[in-house]
């Protein structure tokens, strides 16, 4: 039985602190927030405790922290709960600055629990056959990737210096940070390959509320020779992930929810069958829900999973910290113009993808 302390109850975790509650091999001990009525739907929930205080989530009753604070409390939350000895799952980004992610896994190095990252792109079971699709060759050599994360949040986000995301220095950035990091991380994942360097433009345009960027737009060159487009914004909307190669392509769109495929082959894998070669053909994804512990690719089920069987989770804190790197030349290039290579950590930084 592993006992769940749950620190940020609202925001995203809305979609998802309930799956503590579901989860068989899970005591949810813990929920800690500012806000009372999120505790009340915890409590709802079956969780056995609440809290106002972070500190009472390094309880000796609780082996492990879900953080999912905003950006800025991420460094000083996780550092404590590593080395209190918790696991830590924490939600992206791993933290507002590239300095504080070092700091994190510099904790989790010496503790005795594992860092993992939260990235809800892989609840879906179509970003899974894509990878399956990509490694078995049947887009053939693959040229080039394109990714959009947009929502117009920011757009009509009204002015109020206690929400956090009005402040750069709290959020780490803006519309890039906080919606690209998504495609960043997977992208790489996708391809098996870091980026390696980057050239962007950043501006805000229509958010003055927000702050940061409103809009980016980047251009990236994978370790592997990929060149990939990124985008974000928060004045307008569209969600896309694609990949093109020399035997065909494939797009995820409108929220994950469409496939779109061209190949020049037949294919098929446990989620998709593709008999039209060099004609393209549209599936429908179902969406699964954050809190559905029946799917077998739920994050927070797959980090509880390999808790149990001592492996190590699917993103690691090392990938979380690339992403942020990718995300920081992207703004360094905005600001100062040019290419920018992307930083690496110190000598100890493992040499493989993110995986």
């Amino acid at each position: 039985m592993i006992r769940v302390a749950l620190v940020g109850a609202g925001g995203m975790a809305r979609h998802y602190r309930g799956v503590y509650a579901r989860l068989p091999q899970v005591r949810w001990v813990l929920a800690v927030d500012v806000n009372a009525q999120e505790l009340a739907a915890c409590k709802e929930l079956g969780v056995a405790r609440t809290s106002t205080r972070f500190e009472d989530a390094l309880a000796d009753d609780i082996d492990m922290v879900d953080i999912s604070t905003p950006n800025h409390l991420h460094e000083p939350q996780a550092v404590a709960a590593l080395k209190a000895g918790k696991h830590v799952l924490l939600q992206k980004p791993m933290a507002n600055t590239l300095e504080a992610a070092d700091r994190i896994l510099d904790a989790a190095a010496t503790s005795r629990g594992t860092l993992g990252m939260f990235m809800s792109s892989y609840g879906n079971p179509a970003v899974w056959s894509i990878r399956r699709m990509i490694q078995s060759g049947a887009l053939g050599q693959i040229q080039s990737v394109r990714a959009r994360d947009a929502h117009r949040g920011g757009y009509f986000a009204e002015k109020g210096q206690d929400k956090w995301r009005s402040s750069r220095q709290k959020t780490g950035g803006g519309s890039f940070i906080q919606l690209s990091i998504h495609a960043v991380n997977l992208l790489q994942w996708w391809l098996d390959s870091r980026i390696g360097e980057v050239s962007a433009y950043c501006d805000n345009r229509f958010c003055p509320n927000i702050g940061g960027d409103d809009v980016t737009v980047a251009i990236a060159r994978f370790d592997c020779g990929v060149l990939g487009t990124l985008d974000s914004g928060y004045a307008s909307d569209g969600q896309s992930r694609e990949v093109y190669g020399t035997a065909g392509h494939v797009r995820l769109l409108d929220g994950d929810a469409i496939l779109q495929i061209c190949l020049d082959e037949p294919y098929e894998d446990d989620l998709i069958r593709y008999t039209t070669p060099g004609e393209p053909a549209q599936f429908t994804m179902v969406r699964r829900r954050h809190d559905d512990v029946q799917n077998p690719y739920n994050q927070h089920r797959c980090f509880i999973e390999a808790l149990e069987e001592g492996r190590p989770p699917h993103m690691s804190g090392e990938a979380g910290r690339q992403d942020l790197a990718v995300i920081m030349a992207a703004y360094e290039s905005a600001e100062r113009g040019g290419t920018v290579r992307v930083r690496a950590r110190a000598a100890t930084r493992p040499a493989a993808a993110p995986a």
